[in-house]
């Protein structure tokens, strides 16, 4: 028996055994010298293996459609997109006439140069994109040197895939029917991988190192997607502790599941809005299986950051008003927040480069739009379109001065008055709002509140920033702590200022789909938590169980530490105050969804 510890993308518990994956390696490419009357020739024919290669692809995504799959649907678009890419087109080409080498070689020459460049790009979710040209790599190869796709008939049973990483034509090509969870020795939180496997519920560990020499097919392998931890052929008495875990957490989702349809609120009815956050690609069905309340932030960024060229309006229109209508079903009061493009820092369009010395601290989010106003004010057009679809709201990011919200607000109605000169339907009372993530703003929340409808707090920005620690640096982790008095204070203090202006507070970052802080921030005044779906269920759960007057007492509890506490001890001491007030909370603390927002 042996146990490793990686990063959790897929909450849940599984057991089963594992089915060691390996991709058909390709035979060695052959390697021949062109010359330039064979130019044309070795050029025609890499062009004809491309469009076979896309062919395979429009194949497989009509295959999709007819099983109803909507995530991979995008991905595969988007890999129609790179075989027509005029620079990779162009690269393979060059690499033809002026290399002198055959197709094959050109084609690993100018992706293998593609694969660097996102491999040292900042953004996670960029460098797996490197994985989709990993794709477009082999499709092409296979046809040039007449190779077989791989099979996938070795999985006939249930068990759980392990592997280094998966590419994603391999992902959508295994048996789901049979697959219980994913253990890889690669990826990300924003892998293929575990896209996949957050969208349709299944249980993933990735980035466990070198898993795969270590296990054999049909090991019994316990996987535990909600801690990252992964146990190889385990005693009989970690079986049967793990086993009664598995139990208890059905009975508790079962249970929980049962509650759903009620709204969410203390146990005195007090109304707290429970919401998700999404981006644009991820499945929207799963919201009200999960008792969303609606989107309190839609991470409209995704739509730059998931293709090379920047979206229409009316692409951006079609994008927010499919949100738009998911939460007109989710009850009369839900609506869908869009944050306004929070480009910068580690978000970054295909193909750029930030050539800022700290990009975290230079041009991003509000600032590049006010920078760009054209681009602002064609996503503000699209976001007022959605509006008539379904209630909606819309959000700056960043803000740290009152001027940039009076500028933000400006350019808003600037985009109504244009819809209302075309006739174009909208909501001409939507509500507008800003972040307080930086604490200038937490400092300044009393003038901010004068010109906005509601706050968001972001706490992961807002952490980030008060206490200088980049949130993506491993050597600086033991600072990222939402429960250090400072961010109490800020927290407070801008809650009491939207309180003063009666606008109410969101808290949208991480911290509240913990159980533990997202108490905490209910005692001190937010009034809406939005988080990962998988989290809400447990948050609703802690929230039946504790009254107004309960959360009033650990905010008070809270508020005279922040004088002595430091970060670790404040959070021990919301947790064992929850302890007594809510039933079942260890258990409830340990299911809940695990993973980082981006």
């Amino acid at each position: 028996m042996f146990s490793v510890a990686g990063l959790a993308t897929s909450r849940g518990f599984v057991a089963g055994p594992a089915f060691i994956y390996r991709a058909e390696s390709l035979p060695p490419l052959p390697e021949r010298e062109v010359s330039p009357e064979e130019t044309a020739a070795e050029i025609a024919r890499f062009d004809a293996a491309r469009e076979t290669a896309r062919r395979q692809v429009e194949a497989l995504i009509a295959q999709l459609k007819t099983d109803g799959s909507g995530r991979e649907i995008d991905v595969f678009t988007n890999h129609l997109e790179l075989f027509n890419d005029v620079l990779l087109v162009d690269a393979v080409e060059r690499a033809i006439r002026d290399g002198h080498v055959n197709a094959e070689v050109a084609v690993r020459k100018a992706i293998g140069e593609f694969r660097d460049v996102f491999g040292r790009m900042k953004d996670a979710y960029l460098r797996e994109r490197a994985r989709d040209l990993d794709d477009i790599e082999r499709r092409i190869l296979r046809v040039l040197m007449a190779q077989d796709e791989p099979a996938l008939s070795g999985i006939s049973s249930p068990v759980i895939i392990v592997a280094d990483d998966l590419t994603p034509s391999e992902t959508v090509m295994l048996p789901r029917s049979c697959v219980l969870g994913f253990a890889t020795d690669r990826g990300s939180t924003t892998s293929h991988v575990a896209l996949l496997a957050r969208a349709l519920g299944i249980p993933a560990v990735v980035g466990l190192g070198d898993i795969t020499s270590r296990v054999q097919t049909g090991d019994i392998v316990l996987l535990d997607g909600t801690n990252g931890n992964v146990t190889v052929n385990p005693d009989r008495s970690t079986l049967e502790d793990f086993e009664n875990l598995v139990r208890r957490s059905h009975e508790l989702y079962s249970m929980m599941a049962e509650d759903q349809p009620r709204a969410c609120g203390l146990k005195d009815g007090t109304p707290i809005r429970v919401q998700a956050n999404v981006q644009p690609g991820v499945p929207l069905c799963c919201l009200a299986t999960f008792g969303a309340q609606g989107i309190g932030l839609y991470r409209s960024e995704y739509l730059w950051l998931g293709g090379d060229r920047e979206p229409t309006e009316d692409e951006q229109a079609a994008a927010y008003s499919d949100a738009a209508r998911v939460v007109s079903a989710l009850g009369d009061d839900a609506r869908v927040t869009f944050r306004v493009l929070d480009l910068g820092g580690d978000k970054l369009m295909r193909g750029r480069q930030s050539r800022e010395v700290n990009p975290f601290l230079g041009c991003r989010s509000i600032r590049w739009l006010l920078d760009n106003r054209n681009v602002f004010h064609t996503q503000l057009r699209a976001i007022l379109r959605a509006s008539a679809v379904g209630p909606s709201a819309v959000m700056y990011p960043m803000i740290a001065t009152v001027e940039e919200l009076r500028a933000a607000n400006g350019e808003l109605r600037l985009a109504m008055e244009s819809l209302k000169a075309e006739g174009v339907p909208y909501d001409a009372s939507i509500p507008h709002g800003c972040m307080i993530e930086v604490p200038a703003a937490a400092l300044a929340a009393d003038q901010l509140a004068r010109e906005a409808d509601f706050f968001s707090i972001g706490t992961n920005d807002l952490v980030q920033y008060a206490l200088a620690a980049d949130r993506g640096n491993e050597r600086v982790a033991y600072l990222y702590q939402p429960s250090h008095p400072a961010i109490v204070r800020l927290v407070d203090m801008t809650v009491k200022a939207a309180r003063a202006a009666g606008i109410p507070v969101a808290v949208c970052g991480e911290s509240a789909a913990d159980p533990v802080l997202g108490a905490l921030w209910v005692g001190l005044g937010v009034t809406s938590l939005s988080m990962g779906a998988g989290g809400i269920p447990v948050l609703k759960q802690v929230l039946r169980s504790l009254s107004s007057a309960d959360v009033g007492e650990l905010a008070d509890k809270i508020r005279a530490l922040c004088d002595s506490e430091t970060a670790s001890g404040i959070y021990d001491a919301c947790k064992n105050f929850l302890l007594q007030k809510v039933p079942r909370m260890s258990e409830l603390q340990s299911l809940r969804a695990s993973g980082r927002a981006t």
